[in-house]
């Protein structure tokens, strides 16, 4: 799944999440080391389809998961840009033809 920020800046998501009323993308910026939290409602989605392994996975705030991300439990080191288990989840995510080989 691809979005699109107003300022024209595409970025992968790997889990789409409820906190309240909102729906929540986590996406993973170029150039960022970790992810980020995208309000759905200020984004244009261009690429709807979920190409990857996803799981259901509820703590404070329920969604969807990037497989790895849960059962490999690097949500909150990816979250907090640890660089050893970013690296880890764009290695998975490289070798799954989820990312591009020039994706930094």
């Amino acid at each position: 799944m691809k979005i699109m920020e107003d300022d024209g800046e595409v970025i992968d998501i790997v889990a789409i999440y409820w906190c309240a009323e909102k729906t929540l993308f986590l996406g993973i910026p170029k150039d960022f080391g970790g992810l980020t939290a995208i309000n759905s409602n200020k984004v244009k989605i261009i690429d709807p389809k979920i190409n990857y392994r996803a799981v259901y996975f509820k703590n404070r705030m329920h969604g969807i998961y990037h497989w790895a991300l849960i059962e490999e439990d690097l949500l909150d080191e990816v979250i907090d840009h640890d660089p050893k288990s970013f690296n880890r989840f764009i290695e998975i995510l490289k070798s799954e033809g989820v990312l591009s080989e020039d994706f930094i």
